[in-house]
């Protein structure tokens, strides 16, 4: 089994965070409002954009996977602006644990 789950440090609070087709579609349910039809590639390259609407959404969608209680709002309010570039970093750390690598693709054409 993998291990999909990390820890989000956030001004003095810390959360577990999995980003999983769950919180991808609600990412993108989010995003619609903004631009339609946004696909799991576009969000992503939009991360290294530093699209930050992209990176709140998969950041808080991760979040409330594991903390289903927990409104938007109460993530935001951790998220500060000196912490922008830890937070981006989050997203790819996600995306790192989350999403499967070239090794997995040749681990399931062996098998």
């Amino acid at each position: 089994m993998i291990n999909d789950i990390i820890e989000i440090k956030l001004n003095d609070s810390t959360y577990s965070a999995r980003l999983d087709m769950g919180a991808i579609a609600e990412a993108q349910n989010n995003l619609q409002k903004f631009k339609t039809n946004i696909g799991v590639v576009e969000m992503l390259d939009q991360v290294k954009e530093d699209n930050y609407l992209v990176v709140n959404n998969l950041i808080i969608e991760s979040i409330k996977r594991c903390h289903p209680k927990l409104k938007d709002e109460n993530i935001l309010e951790n998220m500060k602006l000196h912490d922008k570039n830890r937070i981006v970093a989050y997203v790819f750390e996600l995306m790192s644990v989350a999403l499967p690598t070239e090794e997995d693709d040749k681990k399931k054409q062996v098998e």
